[in-house]
């Protein structure tokens, strides 16, 4: 009798072990592996987030479009760059073409920047090799790579508010060379992993009124499972971790 009592412990115990294993994997989908929503104040694939960003819009100085803060937007998609040495980038893409990067080092989120998609440009082939390659004497300067970048706003807006410095590569090089991530993007809808190489750089700019730093990431990016090419240009901003709420 004793004994079928502990094996009937040890098989329910088994059960609810593997269970919740499946729930936490369920949970985890697209994430680094080794983390869960709780390394990410709960965001998840498939999971809503809201974010509060009241304190942005104190600010006429800054580019960055805070008006739907506090508003609930589903994570449509999870994104993660392995940079080595153990760094890595995750990326949580919301339905309103928002996107949330934390930084990791160690299995450790030190920072959370947002990022707002501005424009994408589907490109050629030939364009594209243009883009993440050195221009010559020949042809016309690309944005990617240079050493400043001037965001187009309307025309109401101060000059020294769209001109970003480059932070990548050498510092007084008119050029530098893209650098270059590998992206595993998942789906919450299903659709499947794709991966996403990105030659990108990343500018930006000191806001001395609200004492933040504000950045464009320029992508030229070529989607593996779609076969395109584009130059995707985002803006982005430093947020805290308080002002996230997932659920």
């Amino acid at each position: 009798m004793l004994g079928s009592l502990k094996s009937l412990f040890r098989a329910n115990s088994k059960s609810v072990q593997q269970k919740h294993t499946s729930e936490t994997a369920q949970r985890s989908s697209g994430l680094p592996a080794g983390m869960t929503p709780d390394d990410f104040n709960g965001l998840r694939l498939g999971g809503m987030v809201s974010l509060n960003m009241l304190s942005l819009k104190a600010f006429d100085s800054l580019n960055f479009d805070a008006s739907w803060s506090g508003e609930t937007q589903e994570i449509a998609a999870v994104g993660v760059v392995e940079l080595g040495q153990g760094e890595q980038l995750a990326r949580f893409y919301l339905e309103n073409d928002t996107w949330i990067q934390a930084s990791i080092a160690n299995g450790k989120v030190f920072e959370y920047k947002l990022f707002d998609f501005l424009s994408s440009q589907h490109v050629s082939n030939l364009e594209f090799d243009g883009l993440i390659n050195q221009p010559d004497s020949q042809t016309p300067s690309h944005p990617l790579g240079q050493q400043r970048f001037t965001l187009e706003t309307d025309s109401e807006t101060q000059d020294d508010l769209k001109r970003y410095q480059r932070v990548w590569g050498a510092e007084n090089s008119e050029w530098s060379a893209p650098v270059v991530l590998e992206e595993t993007v998942t789906r919450a809808d299903g659709s499947g992993i794709s991966h996403v190489m990105h030659h990108c750089m990343l500018y930006e700019r000191h806001d001395q009124a609200s004492e933040r730093f504000e950045y464009i990431l320029l992508s030229a990016e070529a989607d593996e499972l779609e076969g395109s090419y584009q130059l995707v240009t985002s803006l982005g901003i430093d947020i805290s971790a308080l002002i996230i709420e997932a659920h």
